[in-house]
């Protein structure tokens, strides 16, 4: 097999070489200042919330450093948390579009009837789910989430001619415009593997993300407050043209990501003064 993904590790192999994911060069490559404000916002939240007073109080009576430890964990131990949760609404979501039913559990049905009624809403018809996908010209991969057709987001011409939509699914807080480079990458891969065979990739003319939320606002899902309820459709590229540009700017992005890494290669070195024999000679 050409490509190759490991679930677990969430790693690619292209003809048999490591191969970096289009996320993992966008999170190198663009920087994120907001994190430097949400990380020490979690801990404030945390350590202000009356809930957690006895737990604060047994972290200042005890060891400092493992109290240290444990606050500088809670912003990972969060998006971990979150992370999981889409993991497996994207799961739900794939099985979904695949199959057209699927069981959800109790917390997480409002995301899936959202997400339902947002598929017959635009009258999406799913031509491939979830395939993992490459470019080698310049070297990276990934896995797209949905291509699909609809009538009422593309013409019938274009539907005809076998060609299709990208719609990639978020349930982070919010959606954000880097989504457009990463659907850009996707769109330009070179193929997608099909079992073991490498199949050429459709004609995409249009990439949107839709914005998977709950149908409440309720306990944990107040994060999405603000939003929405259910699944939105965002427009990112509205024609190939636009596309192209968008994979510039991924371009862009993975040449300073592939810059940081070569200069975390580097190491300096301090020089010294010459000895007497060298100066002398």
């Amino acid at each position: 097999m050409s490509l190759e993904f490991k679930e677990s590790s969430h790693r690619y192999k292209l003809d048999g070489k490591p191969v970096t994911g289009v996320t993992t060069i966008l999170n190198g490559g663009i920087p994120k200042p907001a994190l430097i404000w949400w990380a020490p916002g979690v801990v404030a939240k945390w350590v202000t919330d009356p809930a957690n007073a006895d737990k604060l109080a047994e972290l200042l009576a005890g060891d400092v450093d493992q109290s240290v430890n444990f606050l500088q964990l809670l912003p990972n131990k969060e998006r971990d948390a979150a992370g999981e949760r889409g993991t497996e609404v994207h799961d739900l979501a794939e099985t979904l579009a695949t199959t057209g039913e699927v069981e959800a559990p109790q917390d997480l049905v409002g995301f899936i009837e959202g997400y339902l009624d947002f598929l017959d809403t635009w009258q999406i018809t799913p031509v491939l789910v979830e395939v993992v996908l490459a470019n080698r010209e310049h070297w990276y991969s990934g896995k797209v989430d949905l291509l699909a057709t609809s009538p009422l987001l593309m013409s019938q011409a274009d539907i005809d001619a076998g060609k299709v939509i990208q719609i990639d699914l978020k349930t982070s807080k919010g959606v954000y415009f880097e989504t457009a480079l990463q659907t850009a990458a996707y769109s330009r891969a070179e193929f997608y593997m099909h079992g073991d065979k490498e199949v050429p990739m459709p004609d995409v003319v249009k990439t949107f993300v839709a914005h998977v939320t709950p149908l409440d606002r309720e306990g944990i899902n107040a994060r999405y407050e603000g939003s929405p309820l259910g699944t939105s459709l965002y427009p990112l590229a509205t024609s190939p043209a636009e596309i192209d540009e968008h994979f510039q700017m991924f371009l862009h992005a993975k040449a300073v990501h592939e810059d940081a890494k070569a200069r975390g290669k580097k190491k300096l070195e301090p020089i010294h003064p010459p000895t007497e024999m060298q100066v002398a000679a």
